[in-house]
């Protein structure tokens, strides 16, 4: 029902009675529900917002066994956006879901291995971290790992890799046309590039939630 409130299309979108349907799911326990909840509080909609909800329920969702949860958290001390800007905190939620299996959070601490944020540098440890993630598919640990003998120093890569990300975003903009006739970009195109944005571990629309989740395919708000 929360699900349904927040996205529709069954019912019309409803984010309080999304709320109300998320909290009672997640009071009892569901890692998923503490989750969605968690990324409610934090949206941008004024009716829902509430930064320090969303934190609590996002480590509450993180405790009970979520890695996306610990993701989304390192993402938010790494960004210090909603909260204190912590590299150390961000290193530690990020470990957590890296360990559980999440790509993403493994691309990222093997990034900031390389710099030593939050974590000691570590190039032999980061390279095991872009090696776990490159093995799900993500292509830009697998570009660190075929690179690693160039990284001397490592800000010379990173550097490349936020190349490619704005790249990524000027291509984008220049994409999307401003007539509304024509606003309908090739999917697979944008899905390329919204994959690039996630891979990069920046902060677009958290659609790591479209990922099974113990049999529940979250939609992504």
């Amino acid at each position: 029902m929360g699900q349904l409130y927040r996205d529709g299309p069954l019912l019309i979108p409803d984010s309080q009675k999304a709320k109300d349907w998320f909290t009672q799911a997640a009071e009892h326990g569901l890692p998923e529900a503490q989750y969605a909840l968690g990324k409610l509080f934090l949206s941008a909609d004024m009716e829902v917002r509430d930064p320090d909800e969303g934190i609590r329920w996002l480590k509450q969702a993180a405790e009970s066994g979520s890695h996306f949860a610990a993701y989304r958290l390192g993402k938010e001390y790494l960004t210090g956006e909603v909260v204190a800007k912590d590299t150390i905190k961000a290193a530690e939620w990020f470990t957590k879901s890296a360990e559980a299996g999440n790509q993403y959070a493994q691309y990222i601490l093997g990034k900031l291995c390389l710099t030593g944020q939050g974590v000691t540098h570590d190039q032999a440890q980061a390279m095991g971290w872009f090696g776990r993630s490159a093995a799900q598919g993500n292509q830009y640990a697998q570009f660190f790992l075929e690179r690693q003998n160039d990284l001397r120093p490592p800000s010379v890569m990173l550097a490349a890799t936020r190349l490619l990300y704005h790249m990524s975003r000027i291509f984008e903009a220049h994409a999307l046309p401003h007539s509304s006739a024509g606003l309908h970009v090739d999917r697979k195109l944008r899905r390329k590039i919204q994959e690039k944005k996630i891979a990069l571990g920046h902060k677009p629309d958290d659609h790591e939630e479209e990922q099974n989740q113990g049999g529940m395919v979250m939609g992504g708000m």
